[in-house]
Formats: structure tokens, C-alpha cells, sequence
């Protein structure tokens, strides 16, 4: 049974691989158009092979989340499809340096990405919502609420992480009268193109670290994302949602 509105549109940056492309499967099995928001340098080919699969309609823009204008003309262009009622923001990159020998630029081109990025997709999905209402979820993460143990030194994801949710809980009830629901959803560990570059031993020790002894599969962190799109949830509005196998409860 449909949770989701058929024929309905969602907006997903990030969409191409890993999380992203798992939640597009997910709201193409609702029936929901997609417009995918993607880097320029980024393979969309599974993207497009999903869409047709399930024959939704679709598109791909190419843009840098980074630029504020560009992100509002992809937004904007992805109406061609209909009324934009859901958007998920999953677009971000990672990046390690120790804190004390981190430039300038490392700093801020992740800040940019994976936090400003997060903040002008959704000024744009509002304008695009503002007169039918609609669910926006941005994916942050557990790194954004614990600090990690065993991996690289990543301070500038976990802060630009942590920010995704308190930006979002804003956001929540900046526009909670506004008919737009704005919530985070914070993944644990999940096996994707990312994690599998990890050394066997590092990605031992996470799994070590979580109660369930396991990564998640990122489908298990798309149905979560289901969840907070549809009417299910519309009564949850600045919540972060942790999918995380119990490991932020230790």
C-alpha cells in the first residue's frame, strides 16, 4: 500500500548512489516523480535506469549545491514535472584531516557542501512548496549527535552534521504554520560505496561499536525516510530521527 501520493513530485539532491539513490528506488516503488539534483561530474546513469524501471517520470539537473542561484533554477526547473510536495536533501561529501593541520579551504569546502548545500536547497524547495505545502528531510548523521571512535579525524563532517539537524529543527518551526514539515534523519553506519573503501578492520570495529553488530543496508534507511514524507508523520515536524542500529544509545 502507497504512503507516498502517485504522481506526486520529489526533489532529491545527492541522489545518484549510496543513500540517495536507495531513497529514489523507494519513492519510485510510491510512484513518485523525481527530479534528481546532481554535480555535473556525477555518473546519473543508475539514477535513470531506476526511473525507467519503474517508469516514473524524471529528470536530472546538474548543478554544485554550493551555488545558492543554481540550486534555486534546478528547483524551480524540476516544477516541469508537477507540484513539488516532497524533497530530500542527501547531497554531501566526506572528508579527513587532523584539526590542528586542516586548511582553510578543506574546512570550507565541506562546510559548503554538506551544511550551506542542505540550507539553500531548502530555501528553494520552499519557494516551490510554499503555496500547495509539502515534507522536506534532510539526511544528516549520527556523527552530527556522538563522536565517532576509529575512524579518520573528521571534524569539520561532524560539525557540518550536527548543524543539518539544528538547521533542520529550525526550519521545523520556522514554517510548522506554513504547511511545510522540515525533519533530519541521521543514519548510523551503512554499507555503501563510501564505507566499502574502508580497511576490513575499520569497518569491524564500527560494527562492533553498534548494539545490532551490523551496518545498515541503505534501504533500511530510505523507509525510514518514507516515513517522515508521508501523512504518517504529519504531525512531526523538527525531529531528528536516528536509524542508527541503537549504536547513539550506549
Amino acid at each position: 500500500m502507497a504512503i507516498l501520493t502517485p504522481g506526486s513530485v520529489a526533489v532529491v539532491t545527492g541522489a545518484a548512489g549510496g543513500i540517495g539513490l536507495a531513497i529514489c528506488e523507494a519513492l519510485a516503488e510510491e510512484g513518485v516523480a523525481i527530479a534528481c539534483l546532481e554535480h555535473p561530474t556525477t555518473d546519473v546513469s543508475a539514477f535513470t535506469e531506476l526511473c525507467e524501471r519503474h517508469g516514473v517520470p524524471h529528470l536530472t539537473v546538474s548543478l554544485d549545491v554550493t551555488d545558492q542561484a543554481a540550486v534555486a533554477a534546478g528547483v524551480n526547473q524540476a516544477q516541469s514535472l508537477g507540484t513539488i510536495r516532497y524533497a530530500v536533501n542527501s547531497a554531501g561529501i566526506h572528508d579527513s584531516a587532523p584539526s590542528e593541520t586542516m586548511s582553510a579551504g578543506q574546512w570550507q569546502r565541506l562546510i559548503d557542501v554538506d551544511l550551506s548545500g542542505i540550507f539553500y536547497s531548502c530555501q528553494a524547495e520552499y519557494a516551490a512548496m510554499a503555496d500547495a505545502g509539502g515534507a522536506i528531510v534532510n539526511i544528516a548523521s549520527m556523527s552530527g549527535s556522538i563522536i565517532n571512535r576509529g575512524g579518520d579525524p573528521s571534524s569539520s563532517y561532524m560539525a557540518a552534521k550536527a548543524g543539518v539537524t539544528h538547521l533542520s529543527r529550525w526550519l521545523g518551526v520556522e514554517w510548522a504554520t506554513r504547511n511545510i514539515r522540515v525533519n533530519s534523519l541521521s543514519p548510523g553506519y551503512t554499507r555503501t560505496a563510501m564505507t566499502a573503501k574502508n580497511p576490513t578492520e575499520i569497518n569491524a570495529a564500527f560494527c562492533a561499536d553498534v548494539p545490532m553488530q551490523r551496518m545498515a543496508e541503505p534501504n533500511e534507511i530510505a523507509a525510514p525516510v518514507l516515513f517522515l514524507l508521508s501523512d504518517a508523520a504529519s504531525y512531526v515536524t523538527a525531529f531528528d530521527l536516528r536509524v542508527d542500529g541503537g549504536c547513539t544509545a550506549w
